[in-house]
């Protein structure tokens, strides 16, 4: 939430004036030119290698009502899971619907807020009976779940405390609330503990993922490994199947959030190679979501929650979004989520198709320099900034370690 604040603040350098005029037109003309190369060629790219969309909020029965839409498109379901889900009978009966229908299904761990809701050092213990107690209903009920997606983000506890700094604008009070949370030895305990808890799931035939904040990225790029600890989100030392960066759009302008997509679907890629994925969003308008609410009180957020969960409008827009994705070589692409694309004008069957039918930007269409070095160079003050004033770094953590799972453990299977 905080870095989502301090990017909309910025996209810092906003393009404004001569510099932006100067752009438009040499734009228009290169990625019209894209275009027709995109046209010639685009029968001998590949396609997404797989495509998903979460769902967080949606009564299951909700749920069950979209999955000939979901199996039209070939689209998975990462789909809220909590202790209430195993005593709910839509649950299962949404699993066993899944599976007639050919819709594969990740179980989406996600705790009450008071115990921290996503997966971190708040949560191991929780999250780890979490995951035990749903492998083991699946199994016993022969439910045809095939994996699990482990949510690491900072527990919306810490995520108040680091948004009143935010927006009290106080550096020295976010610096310290980060230097707080700072334990190298816990920190790789915790690490292992949730790595041991992945393997063991795949020993039971699960694929285990993960998805991360995409700040970790330009920390991960530069060797740092103590953003993780201070935002108590183990991510690299985890050995995920796959992991996913929460890339979403929020108020940004889509040249924007084209820029930034571009961005960090190279860095997953460089980092994770053929394991990562990217969230793109958000899809629709959230600001009806009772939940939403809830978590804005939670943040002492208040009206300006819901003004910042604006995301894509338009399906057009999210198939150049997956298409600039793409066109970085990540071939998941994962969508948040099943709750604005139901509920939006556009409807899942449109979002879905225009993800589909996206095929890989070229370099040219990519081709954004300005925006480029906007991006960058936030990135790189975020994390130089953190080192500066939390000291966490390699000095403090040691060398990162990009864990990886054994080959073939936890394939997902057909």
């Amino acid at each position: 939430m905080v870095f989502h604040s301090v990017e909309k603040t910025a996209m810092v350098f906003p393009l404004r004036g001569k510099i932006r005029k100067s752009f438009s037109t040499p734009w228009k003309t290169a990625a019209a030119l894209a275009l027709l190369e995109a046209a010639a060629a685009g029968a001998a790219e590949p396609a997404l290698e797989r495509l998903a969309i979460w769902c967080e909020f949606m009564p299951y029965a909700a749920v069950q009502a979209e999955l000939p839409i979901l199996a039209k498109y070939e689209c998975d379901l990462i789909l809220h899971v909590e202790r209430e889900s195993f005593a709910d009978p839509a649950f299962a009966e949404l699993l066993r619907a899944a599976e007639r229908a050919g819709v594969a299904v990740d179980a989406w761990l996600l705790l009450p807020y008071a115990e921290h809701l996503y997966v971190g050092q708040a949560s191991a213990d929780a999250t780890c009976a979490l995951a035990r107690q749903a492998a083991d209903f699946f199994a016993r009920e022969n439910l045809p779940v095939r994996a699990f997606t482990f949510d690491c983000e900072p527990s919306p506890l810490l995520g108040r405390e680091l948004y009143a700094a935010a927006q009290a604008k106080s550096l020295r009070r976010l610096a310290a609330t980060l230097r707080d949370q700072l334990d190298p030895e816990r920190f790789r305990r915790d690490a292992a503990a949730l790595d041991a808890l992945a393997a063991e799931l795949r020993t039971r035939g699960y694929a285990v993922d993960g998805a991360a904040n995409r700040a970790f990225l330009d920390a991960q790029a530069r060797g740092n490994v103590a953003l993780e600890d201070a935002l108590n989100a183990p991510v690299s030392g985890v050995g995920w199947n796959a992991l996913s960066f929460i890339s979403y759009r929020y108020q940004a302008s889509q040249e924007n959030y084209l820029a930034l997509l571009n961005r960090y679907a190279t860095l997953a890629r460089r980092l994770y190679g053929a394991r990562a994925a990217l969230d793109v969003g958000l899809l629709g308008d959230y600001a009806g979501i009772p939940q939403n609410a809830e978590r804005a009180a939670l943040f002492g957020a208040g009206d300006g929650f819901a003004a910042y969960l604006r995301g894509l409008r338009s399906a057009f827009e999210l198939e150049e979004a997956v298409a600039v994705v793409l066109g970085c070589g990540v071939r998941r692409v994962h969508l948040y989520a099943l709750d604005g694309a139901a509920t939006s004008v556009a409807g899942t069957e449109n979002w879905l198709r225009a993800a589909r039918r996206a095929r890989p930007a070229p370099a040219l269409a990519r081709w954004m320099p300005a925006r480029a070095l906007q991006c960058g160079a936030l990135g790189a003050l975020t994390e130089k900034t953190f080192r500066w004033f939390t000291g966490g770094s390699e000095k403090s953590h040691g060398r990162i370690e990009f864990r990886k799972p054994a080959a073939g453990a936890g394939q997902r299977q057909s």
